[in-house]
């Protein structure tokens, strides 16, 4: 079956539509009946209904697809799929139909399964910003939870470095692909095969693209239990990350400082939205109880039926 989506994700002309359907139609035939389907383009445009001159790319890109699923193969990299027993049902159930149609990952499978805390903030967070980070993200995972962010410096690299340093658990989304990416010397050494995930809904071998960032921010807030937005401009990435966080109606908690600086002009923003603020004590030490309980709710409720629904279509 890895084959055969590689098939469509290299093939000209096919997206993540032509993707659905292949995996939509091998949940229904079953996963063998996939090897046969992508070796004939005209059963592939009259089973998928696609257009016959992007099935023939499909057919004709099994070669590529073959080399680069040994890639895969060598750098341990795994893919999982929509109905597929790993695919995160919550993302799934947070995006709906625009949940990413694979994963690609490489590290520990198993944190996908474990209560989250997703980050997003500046590359130029203020100093003040990324103690709070750090602090924040310590205590995430001494609760037991695994932090969830991207892959860039400031608060990003503040997240996972502090979740890692303190024993715990992270999963950096990616913009770019996985065969792309390389082990920050931020993180490297903190590595072993048990506390990280990589994870990246993008073809292995494509390089970063800022329109590509948006929908890893969507993937970030999917794969959260709740959100801490720690410091936001007015526009940029991170406002966008914290307007979608609220168009999804997922938890956002937003750093409440005294004093917002030029980095944290829209905390006050998100705050006044509907954001949940976090503050701390005189030490600077923020009070996150409020998020472990709604943690601890959301990841102990089953989904509803609507989104069952959803994941079962």
């Amino acid at each position: 079956m890895n084959l055969e989506i590689l098939q469509f994700i290299l093939a000209k002309g096919s997206g993540d539509a032509s993707l659905r359907r292949l995996l939509s139609f091998a949940h229904n035939k079953g996963y063998e009946s996939t090897e046969y389907l992508c070796r004939n383009a005209m059963d592939i445009s009259k089973e998928l209904n696609i257009n016959i001159n992007i099935s023939k790319n499909i057919v004709a890109s099994r070669d590529l697809a073959l080399e680069m699923y040994e890639k895969l193969v060598d750098n341990n990299i795994e893919m999982i799929y929509l109905y597929h027993k790993s695919y995160p049902e919550r993302l799934q159930a947070t995006l709906e139909k625009g949940a990413p149609p694979v994963l690609f990952t490489q590290g520990n499978l198993e944190l996908l399964k474990l209560k989250s805390v997703g980050f997003c903030g500046s590359r130029k967070a203020s100093e003040k910003g990324l103690l709070i980070t750090k602090r924040c993200s310590s205590k995430i995972v001494s609760n037991g939870y695994t932090v969830v962010s991207g892959y860039a410096h400031g608060v990003d690299m503040t997240a996972h470095k502090s979740a890692l340093e303190s024993g715990g658990t992270t999963i950096i989304v990616l913009v770019d692909g996985l065969l792309r990416t390389k082990e920050k010397n931020d993180l490297k050494h903190l590595l072993n095969k048990e506390n990280y995930l990589f994870l990246s809904q993008f073809p292995p071998m494509i390089t970063w693209m800022s329109r590509n960032a948006m929908k890893r921010n969507e993937t970030i807030i999917g794969l959260s239990d709740a959100m801490i937005l720690v410091e936001s401009r007015l526009e940029g990435g991170t406002f966008s990350a914290g307007e979608e966080t609220l168009k999804r109606k997922a938890h956002l908690f937003v750093i409440d400082y005294a004093d917002p600086g030029p980095s944290a002009e829209a905390n006050p923003y998100f705050i006044e939205r509907g954001g949940i603020s976090i503050r701390g004590n005189k030490e600077g030490q923020p009070y996150l109880s409020e998020l472990f309980e709604i943690v601890d709710h959301h990841s102990s409720n089953s989904f509803s039926e609507k989104q069952k629904e959803l994941f079962e279509l």
